[in-house]
């Protein structure tokens, strides 16, 4: 019998983040293409989710921004999680660098209207020896997909978040971290006091990239069935 994984997303991106992964997953799991929902708080964005998820304990999954929503349900409904994978992201929250930056971003956007990512933008979001056309036009696409309004929402409703590395700690679930050794995006703090809790283990793989299901999908896609399977 197929067991349902939820996949939740990042930043402007949508289910087309899984489609290079999504062939290399166990046929036993049932994959559910989330969306962020918009004009919502992390709270309320727990919420939607815990209304419309199978009774019981589910199986979470979520890349960068959607890492972090995956972590935030986690903390705020721990009887509803059985095991946890997060991509590209550090539950500590945002450098507080970014967050002026993302402001400075959002003010602007807000004043001039949301021209979409750019070619070069999208390029860094990718380690060098993973700078493709195709990488490369499904992140623009994404972006063009979603839009203003959805860039807005997100930049306004989650540049904001809370540590959750304390809430990590005691949580008695499977739960794994998967994420570039030098991914320029993440703060390399934190990750060493989740060996405190023997539940959480942290994958470290080697570059830059951030766009881990599309760079690494068949790597990813094997981490993912391990832990899916214990």
């Amino acid at each position: 019998m197929n067991k349902r994984l939820y996949f939740i997303p990042g930043t402007m991106c949508n289910k087309r983040l899984w489609e290079k992964l999504a062939p290399f997953l166990n046929p036993t799991i049932e994959p559910v293409f989330l969306d962020i929902p918009s004009n919502k708080t992390f709270a309320q964005i727990a919420d939607e989710y815990e209304d419309m998820m199978d009774d019981g304990r589910s199986c979470l999954i979520g890349f960068s921004l959607g890492g972090y929503i995956a972590c935030s349900f986690a903390a705020r409904y721990p009887e509803r999680v059985s095991k946890l994978f997060v991509i590209s992201n550090n539950p500590a929250g945002l450098p507080h660098e970014e967050q002026v930056q993302r402001k400075q971003i959002l003010h602007w956007v807000k004043g001039n209207g949301y021209h979409g990512i750019s070619q070069r933008k999208a390029a860094s979001l990718l380690d060098q020896r993973n700078v493709s056309d195709s990488n490369i036009e499904i992140i623009l696409s994404m972006d063009k997909e979603l839009g203003s309004e959805t860039f807005v929402s997100q930049y306004q409703l989650t540049s904001e978040r809370e540590d959750l590395t304390e809430a990590i700690q005691s949580f008695n679930f499977p739960t794994h971290f998967y994420i570039s050794e030098n991914d320029p995006l993440l703060m390399a703090t934190g990750f060493n006091q989740f060996s405190k809790n023997p539940m959480v283990s942290v994958i470290r793989t080697s570059g830059s990239g951030h766009m881990l299901p599309l760079e690494k999908p068949r790597e990813l896609a094997e981490q993912i069935n391990s832990w899916f399977s214990q």
